[in-house]
């Protein structure tokens, strides 16, 4: 936006002013002019290096978690049984559980949308009844 647009935008903006968002807005304003003078910009790119960021500690602290918990441990499940290092262990239980999740994550949001696309139809469907029925009513056949 260019200066003449803003000063055109906080003139339009200030002629009419309203008690409780006036302040509200200059606020805003100014928060953005701040932000924009001083070089900070919210773009994809800038979310990508944060999320790149937060992967690479994370990686970090998991390689370290793995490093330090080596120890064996005897695991049984049903029938089976064996020995696994311990941050194996807990890495596959910590997995098993996001899956558990993820499934049932993934049937609600389903659940929910298969109740949307129902009521859509069912609203459709009536207001197609609704005017047959007054066409139906409004209209009689010459006997």
């Amino acid at each position: 936006m260019s200066d003449r647009e803003r000063a055109s935008h906080e003139d339009a903006s200030e002629a009419v002013p309203s008690p409780a968002t006036s302040a509200d807005a200059k606020r805003q304003r100014e928060g953005h002019a701040k932000h924009h003078e001083e070089g900070f910009r919210h773009t994809r790119t800038s979310a990508a290096w944060v999320a790149i960021s937060v992967a690479v500690l994370f990686g970090v602290a998991l390689i370290d978690f793995i490093a330090q918990n080596t120890r064996d441990v005897r695991i049984e499940f049903f029938s089976t049984n064996g020995h696994i290092p311990i941050a194996v262990a807990l890495l596959a239980a910590a997995l098993a559980g996001a899956v558990v999740v993820l499934a049932i994550g993934v049937g609600r949001v389903a659940q929910l949308r298969l109740t949307m696309r129902r009521q859509r139809r069912g609203a459709v469907t009536s207001d197609r009844g609704d005017a047959e029925s007054r066409t139906s009513e409004g209209f009689s056949e010459p006997s």
